[in-house]
């Protein structure tokens, strides 16, 4: 099943330093399940870390450029992301889905405290605002689960997640992903304990 393009418009400065358009095209880095129907991912945009490049015309998310499936500390990624009614994927879709993104290690972790509920558990050393634009989806997380629909955002904190699609219509998902300096749940709890402590003893 092939999925919808996504139309990438690129903008820069020209030698007398004016705002130029530098493309307008399909984005050329994009990836097609071939284990799961329809789902995949377009990758319009990425930065590494540290200073931001607005002097040059490198493309930073040509056909060609490599990719992490998650950032690193202080890498951001624009991603877009087409995620199937659940009942297309197969039956071992954990296996499926993480060997084809590279993110055993995160489903691990993702999968400590959610009790197996889904097989789309994963958890990322990044904060990732996620803005539906087609369809409907479900964010599940350890302890809750909030429904979306075309328009809604989430703001997700390093937190264990799943994406649900519990309809009949395949959901897209626009993510910005900006990688954030590793940190367990466990770390996040005993800090958040500490400065409870504090406050109730202010």
């Amino acid at each position: 099943m092939s999925r919808p393009p996504v139309r990438r418009i690129v903008t820069g400065h020209n030698d007398q330093g004016l705002a130029v358009i530098l493309s307008d095209a399909d984005a050329p880095h994009h990836f097609s399940s071939d284990a799961i129907p329809g789902f995949g991912a377009t990758v319009p945009w990425m930065t590494k870390a540290g200073v931001i490049d607005h002097v040059s015309d490198t493309d930073m998310a040509s056909a060609d450029t490599e990719i992490p499936s998650f950032p690193a500390p202080g890498e951001t990624i624009m991603r877009i992301a087409d995620f199937p009614p659940d009942s297309v994927y197969p039956k071992e879709a954990n296996s499926a889905i993480f060997d084809e993104l590279d993110g055993h290690e995160e489903a691990e972790v993702g999968a400590e405290r959610s009790g197996g509920k889904h097989f789309w558990f994963h958890r990322t050393e990044s904060l990732d605002y996620a803005v539906v634009l087609e369809g409907e989806i479900t964010l599940l997380v350890d302890d809750g689960e909030a429904t979306m629909r075309a328009g809604d955002v989430a703001v997700q904190r390093a937190t264990s997640h799943a994406w649900s699609n519990r309809t009949d219509k395949t959901a897209r998902v626009l993510f910005v992903l900006i990688g954030t300096e590793p940190i367990s749940a466990s770390e996040i709890a005993s800090q958040r304990r500490v400065n409870s402590t504090s406050m109730d003893a202010s």
